[in-house]
């Protein structure tokens, strides 16, 4: 079977990562990555990654782009001509333009969750409803606070079932390279309910879901409390039973001397993981409290690269590669090692 040719459009934190993600996968080529400007981790893949073809979005701005080195494949119509899907990871705003394009060129597309909801026709996430994206042209990926909360509740979910959800996000104020966006002396909080609460019930509708913010001056990962309500009685044992039988959730102990999300972003660092990545979802084994029906835990979200995995998944229903969830998760899981590393 050939390989599916994808094309990477808006090469920033997002991005890079999903264009490293696409060039691990046996069944899938990078095509090629588009941008507008010599940006930091632009500069770096033409410093770094010569092998991947450098498309530029806007043609008036090649002129910069070979200024700073890159040599310039074509024009992001050229790039359209040669792929079978995009993962748009662009600006907020500029997918929804996009989408026009992909769709008059008759290529099919991801989104990320900071485009408005409705740039994509079915909102995300592999655990939760990857049947019923299997298919569909335009995908778009729940926020990475979303994915987080997706991935482990319904890996609850599908074992013993779950009604609701209440859930407390401690969220990080910047990713590291956003200096514009702080840091700030302040715990800044916001109306209630958060966005994700309707972005989790949009791909699990018959939980209901209650979320809350708070946003910190810290940059390392999102910190979750989740308070799930099950169908039946449960244990600690059995909870973190069904974690563990999920590559995408990894438990930490606190007397291992992870006590924090920087330590166990440190710990990333130490593996030697590219840009200190872990895709997995943390969970602390001893913040997991369970009394009957009712289930606590409390995970951290790894902003930049959490992500990814379902990006791939999406690609993977979109182009019809495997039409089994679990199958399709599994692929993505073996080529980008989840599960070996951390």
């Amino acid at each position: 079977m050939a390989k599916v040719k994808v094309g990477v459009v808006g090469y920033g934190t997002i991005g890079e990562r999903i264009a490293d993600g696409v060039a691990a996968q046996g069944d899938m080529e990078l095509v090629g990555v588009c941008d507008v400007a010599p940006t930091v981790p632009v500069r770096a893949l033409i410093k770094s990654r010569k092998d991947i073809p450098l498309y530029c979005a806007v043609p008036e701005k090649v002129k910069d782009l070979e200024k700073a080195g890159g040599k310039v494949a074509g024009t992001l119509e050229d790039l359209l001509e040669k792929v079978d899907i995009v993962c748009d990871a662009t600006t907020p705003g500029v997918g929804a333009e996009n989408r026009k394009k992909y769709e008059a060129a008759g290529v099919r597309a991801t989104f990320q969750a900071g485009e408005k909801t409705g740039v994509g026709d079915v909102q995300f996430n592999s655990m939760a409803n990857y049947e019923k994206a299997y298919g569909e042209s335009y995908i778009q990926i729940l926020s990475c606070n979303t994915t987080g909360m997706a991935r482990c509740i319904n890996t609850v979910d599908r074992r013993i079932g779950v009604e609701k959800v209440n859930v407390v996000i401690i969220r990080r104020a910047a990713d590291v390279s956003e200096t514009h966006k702080g840091p700030v002396d302040a715990a800044i909080v916001q109306k209630v309910p958060s966005h994700q609460c309707e972005d989790i019930m949009a791909v699990s509708p018959h939980i209901k879901a209650f979320t809350v913010v708070v946003t910190l001056p810290i940059t390392h990962g999102h910190v979750q409390t989740l308070q799930l309500m099950c169908k039946k009685e449960t244990s600690k044992e059995q909870i973190i039973e069904i974690f563990q039988t999920n590559p995408r959730i990894v438990m930490f102990k606190i007397e291992d001397g992870f006590i924090s999300n920087s330590h166990i972003f440190d710990y990333c660092r130490d593996l030697g993981l590219p840009r200190a990545d872990m895709y997995e979802c943390p969970v602390w084994d001893e913040m997991i409290h369970v009394d009957g029906r009712e289930v606590w835990f409390t995970q951290m979200i790894p902003q930049e690269a959490i992500v990814i995995p379902e990006n791939i998944d999406a690609i993977r229903a979109a182009m019809k590669l495997q039409s089994d969830y679990l199958e399709a998760i599994n692929e993505t899981n073996k080529y980008l090692r989840i599960g070996e590393l951390v």
